[in-house]
């Protein structure tokens, strides 16, 4: 298991690769987001950003963490927020980077 090294004061989300997502989290500015996936999307951010290691995002269940695959994706993981609808992130020791919000089918 691999915990996040932290420092006082530090987010455990390090970067967004969709500004219009970190925007939506950062300041409640979520106007370019269906409304239904809104709550969900912020909810499963919150988990993220408070993560001390990868296995705190087995839990719930329902996010079904798992390792993304081919070279665009290296150290990728993705959790599912609703339907086809997930969040992908990078995980590195130092925390989590590039999160985006992608629609897989």
């Amino acid at each position: 298991m691999v915990h996040i090294t932290l420092h006082k004061g530090d987010y455990v989300i390090k970067s967004f690769k969709d500004k219009n997502l970190e925007k939506c989290w950062r300041t409640n500015q979520c106007n370019k987001f269906r409304t239904d996936l809104v709550r969900r999307v912020l909810m499963k951010l919150d988990l993220m950003d408070a993560a001390t290691c990868l296995d705190d995002l087995k839990n719930p269940p329902s996010n079904r963490l798992h390792p993304l695959h081919g070279p665009e994706y290296k150290n990728c993981w993705a959790i599912s927020v609703n339907g086809p609808w997930r969040l992908i992130f990078c995980f590195e020791n130092e925390g989590i980077f590039d999160v985006r919000l992608e629609q897989y089918h």
